[in-house]
């Protein structure tokens, strides 16, 4: 039997005496209490959302379940027709639909509509993107390099078009040009057509969530090295750091010009989501974009929460996202498995360890999806089935609301409804937050693992 401190403090769990308590009989308290709910905000003590990204314009009947479990539905192909739409909006009134638009490369569908709008407006195409003056090799994300030719006295390039900055995605794709007023205007259009029903004028969507946020002024292994390109360094003299500062700045400033746009198309209530992808991102590697442009990126999105691996080092992680939370940002929080059940079976631990991290963070201001499989997973495994790898039932158990409990919490304050220490030893920790119907734990340790157990007259402790 594992022995454990226990933390010295006045709370609720330490006044129980600890019992043996397994991991399946957490899971039959679990099915056992499951109950569910389709009106309003689908389940009453959790937001949830999910990336649908399978077109579902002949699905409707999969389009009526996403809207019975999801508060926000993201993607679906980019088609949003009437049909669809309304058959969303007949299901659940309060679900709402976002689409989605990199915002780092640019496909070549995209770059074929960002021309075209040059064209017909008396812009030139060039104008949209950045162009090296020097031969620069970058690193692509399947893999090796890509050299692209610099236009001018310092490149081999023929023609301004070959020297267009690339990104690490599909083989280097053109990325997107932030700094320019051409590329702001065309990419406003772009994303004013791309949030409208089709088939109904003057109606829109909910959001538009912009993928690969910080991607064009990362400085590291997976940098498309601005400090290279004619718009920024002209002269090839600017200092490094003023160059990323003021491509930051311009990303910004362009994605909050391109929301104030589309609110006065589609109202005040429309959201822009910036996909930070980690909450690393945030907090460590480009946090001059996501705190020291706090205002201009209030509604961001995490794909990497927690995973099967996730240990001790994730939860300061998870209490500058609580924090975050409380002072008003607005999240989209994704957590995965790493791999899917059509691949082999998931111990539960690991499904409702996920859960539980979600609970311990769970928040008026967040949305939560589970996600079975890989993190590229977005279509469902099998494909387009989300009910199986999107979806979690012990989710739909309703755990109540957080409570003021006493004690003090894992910030070191007195009588909070956030989540406290329960437990701790070398290697370990076990973390816990009351609900009005649950008690929720979390163990951290070399992956984590979690036990649930439910409040009632008569309730069972637990043991290691």
């Amino acid at each position: 039997m594992m022995k454990f401190t226990i933390k010295t403090q006045s709370n609720t769990l330490t006044q129980h005496k600890i019992k043996k308590y397994s991991l399946l009989s957490a899971s039959l308290f679990f099915l056992a209490l499951m109950a569910s709910s389709a009106t309003a905000q689908n389940f009453p003590h959790i937001k949830t959302f999910g990336f649908d990204y399978v077109p579902l314009n002949n699905r409707l009947e999969e389009a009526t379940w996403l809207a019975q479990h999801h508060d926000w539905i993201i993607g679906g192909g980019g088609n949003w027709d009437a049909q669809l739409y309304g058959t969303i909006k007949e299901a659940n009134p309060d679900t709402k639909v976002m689409t989605y638009l990199a915002y780092h490369s640019i496909s070549p569908g995209i770059m074929t509509w960002l021309e075209n709008w040059c064209s017909e407006n008396g812009h030139n195409p060039e104008d949209l993107y950045y162009h090296y003056h020097t031969d620069t090799t970058i690193n692509i994300y399947s893999g090796g390099t890509r050299t692209v030719p610099g236009f001018g006295n310092s490149g081999s390039a023929a023609l301004l078009e070959e020297a267009r900055l690339r990104v690490r995605w599909n083989g280097g794709w053109v990325g997107i040009n932030p700094t320019s007023t051409t590329f702001r205007r065309a990419f406003e259009a772009l994303a004013l057509d791309k949030i409208g029903v089709q088939g109904v004028p003057g109606e829109f969507l909910d959001g538009l969530f912009l993928d690969t946020f910080d991607g064009i002024p990362n400085r590291g292994y997976w940098s498309s090295i601005l400090e290279n390109t004619i718009e920024l360094n002209p002269d090839d003299n600017r200092n490094r750091d003023e160059i990323y500062a003021l491509a930051r700045q311009d990303l910004v400033d362009a994605k909050m010009e391109l929301e104030n746009f589309l609110k006065q198309h589609a109202g005040n209530t429309f959201k822009v989501y910036a996909n930070a992808a980690d909450a690393d991102m945030i907090y460590h590697w480009v946090p001059e974009i996501y705190m020291g442009h706090r205002d201009k990126t209030m509604q961001v999105a995490i794909e990497y929460m927690a995973q099967s691996t996730t240990g001790l080092h994730r939860i300061p992680r998870l209490m500058q996202v609580y924090e975050d939370l409380e002072n008003g940002r607005e999240m989209l929080i994704r957590s995965q498995t790493n791999y899917a059940s059509t691949q082999q079976n998931i111990p539960y631990g690991f499904t409702s360890f996920l859960l539980a991290i979600h609970y311990m963070i769970n928040h008026e201001n967040a949305y939560f999806m589970y996600h079975e499989g890989s993190a590229a997973n977005y279509a469902g495994s099998p494909y387009g089935n989300f009910r199986t790898s999107h979806w979690y039932q012990n989710m739909e158990v309703n755990i109540g609301v957080p409570i003021t409990r006493a004690g003090t919490d894992s910030w070191d304050t007195s009588n909070t409804d956030h989540f406290y220490e329960l437990a701790s030893d070398s290697g370990y920790r076990v973390m816990d937050r009351e609900y009005s119907n649950a008690l929720i734990l979390a163990k951290f340790g070399n992956g984590g693992w979690v036990g649930e157990y439910w409040k009632q007259p008569n309730r069972p402790s637990i043991e290691w």
